[in-house]
């Protein structure tokens, strides 16, 4: 408050903060917060003083300029300037001062001592709960004290919150009526916390998992948590948590990469990746002139059916390395032309075309995201280094799957990485979650995906979209391709957003009930664009990689999120949980 020049103390360099705060005090309290936001002093306001008030007293000013917008009512031609504040009359004061808390969305009966006051004094309240000011009094049950006298250090507290709100550097930043309203997973990779929050920014549930390092995060219908982390000793692992952050299941999962996802079945579909030599790759048709000094890094599948608290049974497989194919060595297996051979994929591509960085050579597709389409039975995988999205059959056994029908069933991104295309006609940039929107959803069956540019050699982008494609229907397990028979339909994708910062990594999207689409800027915060494009919601990502959150008004420290699933409230997962809002989780001081 002496920072902001809003409060000279009460004397003798004390600020007096058990004393009651008086009238006259808010007033100009008040009038100084005003000014501070607007950045220009407010007008002064002329007219007729108080009976009780004499002309030459230093808060006069203040006190006609806040009976005159309606701020403190004045009784009678008086204004009482010694008289106190309630806490009711803090709310209702602050309120009518700034126009951001009274467009708060209030919850009505938190507090169980308000029901019976007017109704705009619990609305006022409620009000300023619900934009974080006020914790309330006590707890057991949970009240607000409307009739005590507030104190110097609590509407201090009140009015700084107000003014962080006013101007908010992190947590809820916009929040228009056409936002969709749910709830939100949020966390920061290889940290120990995840928070639930809802459409205004206030968590109201949070897991503290002690040992682990988060990678991903999932809410199962159950309630649980499935999730992909880091021991302490950093070994990685699957876990199921219940709500009281207690591990129910665990499963070792040593060569698990990036992403996951729980099957309607209850098995658990695991994107994994493992080494071999570059002899290996070479006797397998990598150019050697090309081919890294270190092991080759390649992708496969695995189906696992959970068993007993801490164990799982492999029940399929699919390999890449099963489905290979190179033009460079005739002697060599998998040999073909590439153009002819679509459902394979092209070991010498991401070297050839210098789609990755020198220091990541042998990570020559790095898949980052698993989806899977019940209706079809078919598996959608994002492969960055090749800028393509690849569909796999699902409906094979573990050896069908080494075969010609675990061969791609579509690719699309990248026509140049099968020999269908050029430069030009390359329309992924190193994506990330390439995903089916699901049923009962705007647009379900086509694909979305945060498509994030890169910066490496080769064919640089540096902007970050959002893409919608609408998949031809397969025929069987048949993909028609444009006209000509070249790269697979679409040629481009129906909608496209551009983002309003550049993300090369990490990064996601998800469609919303309401048509809407949740952006998740991997490394600082969540937006909700509407159809046209418009912002309607924003969240500014307060947790960093290590440490405490980050204090309203100040920068966010950045932490790593990789994605941040939305939940609708009538989600089965939410049912029985205690969705009581618990404030914000970025702090104040």
């Amino acid at each position: 408050m002496a920072r902001w020049g809003i409060d000279e103390g009460c004397g003798d360099g004390r600020f007096c903060p058990d004393e009651p705060i008086s009238r006259a005090e808010m007033a100009a309290w008040l009038y100084r917060a005003v000014t501070r936001l607007n950045a220009t002093p407010l007008p002064v306001v002329e007219g007729p003083g108080f009976a009780d008030v004499p002309d030459g007293a230093w808060y006069l000013t203040y006190a006609r300029w806040a009976t005159a917008n309606g701020i403190i009512a004045a009784d009678g031609g008086t204004f009482n300037p010694a008289g106190t504040v309630t806490r009711a009359n803090a709310a209702a004061m602050l309120v009518a001062a700034f126009s951001h808390l009274a467009a708060a969305d209030p919850v009505e009966g938190v507090f169980a001592d308000t029901g019976h006051l007017p109704q705009a004094a619990m609305e006022a309240i409620e009000g300023i709960h619900a934009a974080g000011l006020t914790k309330g009094c006590a707890t057991g049950p949970l009240r607000y004290c409307p009739h005590r006298a507030i104190t110097r250090a609590q509407a201090a507290v009140m009015l700084a919150r107000a003014i962080q709100r006013a101007e908010p550097t992190v947590g809820l930043i916009v929040n228009e009526p056409e936002a969709a309203r749910g709830y939100t997973l949020i966390n920061t990779r290889l940290s120990d916390e995840v928070y639930l929050i809802d459409h205004l920014g206030r968590k109201v549930h949070n897991w503290r998992l002690e040992g682990y390092s988060i990678r991903l995060i999932k809410l199962l219908e159950t309630g649980n948590l499935m999730i992909f982390h880091n021991k302490g000793d950093q070994s990685l692992w699957m876990a199921e948590v219940d709500t009281a952050s207690n591990t129910v299941w665990e499963y070792p999962a040593a060569d698990a990469h990036h992403d996951f996802l729980v099957l309607p079945n209850g098995n658990l579909l695991l994107l994994m990746n493992d080494e071999i030599t570059p002899q290996e790759a070479i006797a397998a048709g990598a150019d050697p002139k090309r081919a890294p000094l270190v092991g080759w890094k390649y992708h496969y599948l695995q189906e696992v059916k959970p068993t007993g608290p801490n164990g799982g049974e492999i029940v399929w497989e699919w390999s890449t390395l099963d489905h290979l194919i190179q033009d460079h060595d005739p002697d060599k297996p998998n040999y073909g032309p590439i153009a002819g051979h679509p459902g394979r994929i092209d070991i010498n591509y991401a070297l050839r075309h210098k789609q990755i960085g020198q220091d990541r050579e042998h990570d020559w597709i790095h898949m980052n995201a698993i989806d899977y389409n019940p209706v079809l039975d078919q598996i959608m995988l994002s492969a960055r280094n090749f800028s393509e999205l690849w569909i796999i059959n699902h409906n094979t056994t573990t050896e069908e799957a080494a075969e010609e029908k675990g061969d791609l069933l579509y690719r699309w991104g990248n026509p140049r990485a099968h020999g269908a295309g050029g430069y030009q006609d390359q329309q992924l940039f190193w994506q990330h979650y390439s995903h089916w929107i699901p049923l009962g959803l705007p647009g379900a069956g086509n694909v979305l995906i945060f498509n994030n540019g890169n910066e490496f050699t080769g064919l640089r982008r540096y902007y970050s979209t959002v893409d919608e494609i609408a998949l031809p229907a397969s025929e069987g397990d048949a993909y028609p391709r444009n006209a000509g028979g070249s790269a697979f339909a679409p040629a481009r994708p129906q909608w496209i957003h551009i983002t309003d910062k550049f993300a090369p990594w990490a990064s996601s999207a998800q469609r919303l009930p309401n048509g809407n689409t949740l952006i998740c800027n991997g490394d600082e915060y969540l937006v909700q664009v509407a159809p046209d494009g418009t912002t309607v919601w924003k969240y500014v990502n307060p947790m960093p990689v290590d440490g405490p959150p980050a204090y309203q008004g100040d920068n966010a420290r950045s932490g790593v999120t990789c994605r941040t699933p939305w939940y609708p409230s009538d989600y089965p997962g939410l049912r029985g949980m205690d969705l009581t809002p618990q404030g914000p989780i970025e702090l104040y001081r």
